[in-house]
């Protein structure tokens, strides 16, 4: 019976083993595809910039909803903060275009262009998304930076470091 029980578990862990592979996989994937499409759409001379716009918004929400889809707070941050760093030249020059573009236009164009914008797909998500979002990564920064500085205080020296070295340790 107890042989039985030991196999379930090893064959449990093992399942469990090939999931959390393939959710890092997965993310890995997701975060190639992302950076892929938003390199390519930032250095295409025949894409409009309202198509780089697009394009750009599209990949900005995706990652959103990947992230908000990660339960562990330190993944999900890690994942976030790896499609910044990847992304972050692509999605500078899209929005210099898209900067550009919009200078060159009349009030009565930009409103316009405003008015449309809430209409694209991906718009929806991204009002729905945004708050949320900057809501648990602000929250997880802050517990970072707070668990962070009190771990280092307690076992970096301040309180236990010293109280040690006063022991003799």
């Amino acid at each position: 019976m107890k042989k039985m029980n030991l196999l379930n578990v090893a064959f449990l862990a093992i399942i469990a083993a090939f999931l959390l592979s393939g959710c890092s996989a997965k993310q890995a994937n997701q975060l190639l595809s992302h950076q892929t499409e938003l390199s390519a759409m930032a250095s295409n001379k025949n894409a409009s910039p309202e198509q780089k716009l697009d394009v750009m918004m599209t990949n900005m929400v995706g990652m959103m909803h990947e992230g908000m889809r990660i339960a562990n707070p330190k993944k999900g941050a890690d994942y976030v903060s790896r499609f910044g760093k990847d992304n972050s030249t692509s999605i500078n020059q899209i929005m210099n275009e898209v900067g550009a573009w919009q200078k060159n236009m009349s009030t009565t164009d930009q409103i316009a262009m405003g008015a449309k914008m809430l209409t694209k797909p991906y718009m929806k998500d991204a009002l729905e998304l945004i708050p949320k979002f900057v809501r648990k990564y602000k929250q997880i920064a802050f517990v970072s930076k707070t668990v962070g500085g009190l771990k280092q205080k307690v076992l970096g020296g301040d309180i236990l470091g010293n109280g040690l070295k006063s022991l003799g340790f």
